[in-house]
């Protein structure tokens, strides 16, 4: 399978929510690397959240129990954390509404 197929493949999958999403990721990766890698920030961050959300309806682990995704959700949300104070801590690349 070529890129060029795999490419319409999932073009055809997507919906309008995936059209903006895309829209969004190439503007801020048009403002900089620094701007793309704060958008992706904050979108992993608010899937984790929703995830989150969702596992806690569901999730039947008592207290001090172990539960496998609840850890998952923990180790993602620190790992974000430690991907924004990388980037945050570097001030090259700032660019358009990156200063506000």
């Amino acid at each position: 399978m070529t890129a060029t197929t795999a490419n319409l493949a999932a073009e055809e999958r997507m919906t309008p929510d995936d059209y903006a999403v895309t829209a969004l990721a190439g503007y801020f990766a048009d403002c900089g690397p620094l701007s793309f890698e704060r958008f992706l920030s904050g979108y992993y961050a608010e899937s984790i959240r929703l995830i989150q959300e969702a596992h806690l309806t569901d999730c039947t682990a008592g207290d001090g129990e172990h539960c496998a995704t609840c850890d998952s959700i923990r180790v993602g949300l620190v790992g974000l954390l430690a991907e924004q104070r990388a980037v945050t801590s570097t001030p090259e690349g700032v660019t358009g509404h990156d200063r506000h």
